[in-house]
């Protein structure tokens, strides 16, 4: 179980695994091929090895984000929250397209904070994470807001190098019966379970690494897939405002082309798409709220008239809300 990043014998073991995979295969590979240049063998493996090594360092070392690092996202009584008493703050409120059934903003019973739009509460990591996309059993950990584009990008290194040990291997073996050594010699059994690996891994390396870039390029995440519905319905709220409906239809992170959504998680660049490296927008916005998964920006065409019926529609609601104890305390003193 992950506990708030903290190594134990259950995260040691996966990411333990991780690393021995990828050095036994690499060893293997390097040290049994002798059919393709050794120069092409050990630069390909090496720079993939490499690669692929940091970035998964880079993973599992950076946290995905939690409202549990903003204080000003802090419940003060669940009670008053749940029942609209107490309110979230401003900058969240006017942001957020996501609410409950009511209508009223979510709230995490066991975390005691606010949820913004595209949080959810990991049961495995007992916190909420923010824009979790899901929990992987590799890291592991939650795949989330500050983490999704090294898990991308480890996802692609790995299939990467899945399929240069299979192609390498692959040669190997073929050259080991056109040229009728399994006449004269047994099968190297640690070059041929590298290929098995290699094989299978490839196949579901492929799928997964499709799966999850289709994803961005959607500006989906894989919990949001299987809960469209019920988006769907919390959006249907905005429409009641006089929001066109159209648009509550589908999903309303869509920034409306697929470039646009790969380089809202990606970067803007080429070399902020490839390395795993801090954007320059992360880098920007570091002593903001921006950029930090508490809210996200929507398509153009529709940004300016959301934002102005979340804003109008968080005014009257605080308007008509009765204030919480607390506030009623501070306002008899004044």
């Amino acid at each position: 179980m992950c506990l708030n990043g903290k190594w134990s014998v259950l995260t040691a073991f996966p990411r333990t695994l991780v690393v021995v995979l990828y050095s036994w295969t690499a060893f293997v590979t390097c040290t049994r091929v002798d059919q393709v240049p050794l120069a092409v063998v050990w630069l390909l493996v090496l720079l993939l090895l490499g690669i692929g090594w940091y970035t998964y360092y880079k993973l599992i070392s950076v946290d995905p984000g939690s409202p549990l690092d903003y204080p000003e996202l802090a419940v003060g009584d669940i009670v008053s929250a749940e029942n609209g008493a107490e309110l979230p703050p401003d900058f969240l409120s006017r942001r957020s397209v996501t609410s409950k059934r009511d209508g009223r903003f979510r709230v995490c019973r066991t975390c005691h904070v606010w949820k913004p739009d595209r949080t959810h509460h990991c049961s495995t990591c007992n916190r909420c994470i923010l824009k979790m996309d899901h929990h992987c059993p590799w890291i592991p950990g939650c795949v989330g807001f500050k983490n999704q584009r090294y898990f991308i990008q480890f996802l692609v290194y790995t299939t990467l190098y899945a399929l240069a040990i299979l192609a390498i291997s692959s040669t190997q073996l073929y050259m080991w019966f056109q040229d009728g050594a399994f006449e004269r010699e047994l099968i190297d059994l640690n070059l041929l379970s590298v290929w098995l690996l290699a094989f299978v891994m490839s196949i579901a390396m492929l799928c997964f690494t499709g799966f999850s870039v289709y994803q961005v390029a959607k500006n989906q995440t894989t919990i949001e897939l299987y809960t469209q519905r019920s988006l769907r319905e919390e959006l249907a709220v905005l429409a009641e405002t006089g929001f066109p409906r159209n648009y509550t239809a589908d999903n309303v992170f869509d920034l409306g082309s697929r470039l646009s959504n790969w380089s809202d998680v990606m970067g803007e660049t080429l070399a902020e798409w490839l390395l795993p490296i801090s954007t320059a927008r992360s880098v920007e916005n570091k002593h903001t709220l921006d950029d930090k998964g508490l809210y996200f920006t929507f398509r153009s065409e529709m940004n300016e008239r959301l934002l102005d019926t979340l804003d109008l529609q968080d005014r009257l609601l605080r308007r008509v809300t009765p204030r919480s104890s607390a506030e009623h305390r501070l306002g008899s003193r004044v």
